[in-house]
C-alpha cells in the first residue's frame, strides 16, 4: 500500500512594518552612496581648483621676476602717487600698482602694471611704443576658476629709512573667488575660498 505524502508551503507575506524598515534601510543606503559620490566629486573639484589657483600665482610670480631680473637698479623710476594702492595714508604710500624702469642707459622705459579694473598684470617693453602690451597670464585672462586679486609693488628701503633702488618688493593674489568651496548663504565670505598669496623680492641688476 502506497501512501502519499504532501508537502505544504506556507507563503510568508511580508507585514507592513517589514516593508517600512526595509525601506527605510534601502533609502539610507541609497542616500549613503549619492552622499559619498557627492563628496569624492566636490573634493576632485576642491583639488583642481586649488591647483589652479596655484598655478596661476606661479606663473605670475616667474614672469615678474624675470622681467625685473634684467632691470638696472639705476634706472628705475621713481613711483607715483597716482599708481599708489587706494587706502594708504597720504604722504605715506608704500605700495602702487605699477613700476617703470629701464633695462640700461638710453633705453626705452618698460613698465609693469596691475589694473584694477579687469585685473590683469601687464608687461609693456617700450612705454612710448603703441599697441605692445603683453599680458602674463593670458593663458587664464578668459579662465572663470580664478581671478587675479591684485598685485603691488613697493620699493626696499635701508637701515637708514632710504628708499633702496636696488631692491623691488612684490606681493599678490590670485583667488577662486569661492567657486570651489562656495557658501551659499555668504558666497563673499573669504574664509571659504581658495587663495594663494606670493610675497618675494626681486634683487635688480647693478649697472
Amino acid at each position: 500500500m502506497m501512501s502519499r505524502r504532501y508537502c505544504t508551503h506556507r507563503k510568508h507575506a511580508l507585514t507592513i512594518v517589514e516593508v517600512l524598515i526595509a525601506s527605510t534601510i534601502a533609502v539610507f543606503i541609497s542616500v549613503a552612496i549619492v552622499y559619498l559620490l557627492w563628496s569624492v566629486a566636490r573634493q576632485q573639484r576642491v583639488a583642481f581648483i586649488e591647483a589652479q589657483v596655484a598655478r596661476r600665482a606661479d606663473r605670475i610670480q616667474d614672469k615678474i621676476i624675470d622681467i625685473l631680473r634684467r632691470a638696472s637698479r639705476n634706472q628705475v623710476v621713481p613711483f607715483s602717487v597716482s599708481d599708489a594702492v587706494p587706502g594708504q595714508p597720504s604722504g605715506k604710500e608704500v605700495f602702487f600698482y605699477r613700476i617703470i624702469f629701464r633695462s640700461g642707459d638710453n633705453m626705452p622705459n618698460q613698465e609693469l602694471r596691475f589694473n584694477p579694473t579687469n585685473r590683469s598684470i601687464v608687461y609693456d617693453p617700450n612705454i612710448n611704443v603703441a599697441n605692445n602690451e603683453q599680458r602674463l597670464d593670458q593663458a587664464f585672462a578668459n579662465s572663470n576658476l580664478t581671478r587675479l586679486e591684485y598685485v603691488w609693488f613697493a620699493q626696499g628701503v635701508l637701515p637708514t629709512g632710504a628708499p633702496d633702488n636696488s631692491l623691488i618688493l612684490v606681493q599678490l593674489e590670485v583667488n577662486d573667488q569661492g567657486l570651489a568651496r562656495r557658501s551659499w548663504r555668504n558666497p563673499s565670505k573669504r574664509s571659504n575660498w581658495v587663495i594663494a598669496t606670493r610675497t618675494f623680492a626681486v634683487n635688480l641688476r647693478q649697472y
